[in-house]
């Protein structure tokens, strides 16, 4: 058996740098590399990116929420209100009676101590069970039961009204399952979650990232409507991946 060239050493290495240069318009090797900005100074300056959104969003929040339901509406979802906190739940209650559901899972977010979702499935003769991990229960019984589940309902991290898109990343009482798992899930998404665009996202998640010194999350679920599958013959099939049905209750 022959051995194997070196990289460096090889006749075609000349001709197919030239080739790459050629495809990125340059006329000679790059010899030095381009002096980037470092973090430290990028710093500010995408600060500065952020307050211009944060400001523009503050701004535009009534016509941000009036175009999410109507993009989300247009991506399948099923758009509820917006409602006042006080009446989210009931509305939640109301979604999962009409699906049947009998198993519910949620996440443990701070938006669940503002709509009491528990009190009023309770009343509806429905117990949820919170997805969170903990000392009584493992990682196997917490996916069994979001496969068991009938219906999944998390917060959000962000709702994009631009692409009827929420966002959810992973932090602390959110089990990514709880919106993937279950046929069923329910967003809730608060008004001060809406964004305009995913630039605006990107922006706000950009500087996260750099005050985190690049510790990124490990998943981030964007949904934008029900799970949608099509096979090579184009064939489009719905809740396959993923909820068939989903809900976003907007809340005021």
């Amino acid at each position: 058996m022959g051995t194997a060239m070196p990289v460096d050493e090889h006749p075609n290495k000349a001709a197919f740098l030239q080739r790459v240069r050629e495809a990125l318009g340059r006329s000679e090797p790059l010899l030095h590399m381009p002096d980037h900005p470092t973090l430290k100074s990028a710093l500010p300056r995408q600060e500065e990116k952020v307050r211009t959104v944060r400001a523009r969003v503050e701004v535009s929040r009534a016509r941000n929420i009036k175009r999410l339901a109507e993009t989300a509406t247009e991506a399948s979802w099923y758009v509820h209100g917006p409602v006042a906190a006080e009446d989210a739940a009931d509305v939640v209650a109301e979604i999962a009676t009409g699906l049947r559901a009998k198993r519910v899972v949620r996440s443990s977010e701070d938006v669940f101590r503002r709509v009491n979702v528990d009190g009023a499935l309770r009343r509806s003769g429905i117990s949820a069970t919170v997805l969170a991990s903990g000392r009584s229960r493992d990682r196997s019984t917490l996916k069994a039961l979001a496969f068991e589940a009938d219906l999944g309902i998390t917060g959000v991290t962000y709702a994009i009204a631009e692409t009827g898109t929420c966002v959810v990343t992973p932090r602390k009482g959110v089990a990514r399952l709880t919106s993937l798992a279950p046929p069923a899930y329910i967003a809730l998404v608060e008004a001060d979650q809406v964004l305009g665009s995913m630039d605006d996202y990107f922006a706000l998640t950009r500087l996260a990232h750099q005050k985190s010194r690049g510790r990124v999350p490990t998943y981030v679920n964007f949904i934008s409507g029900p799970s949608r599958t099509a096979d090579i013959e184009q064939t489009l099939t719905i809740g396959v991946h993923g909820p068939g049905v989903v809900h976003m209750v907007l809340i005021a």
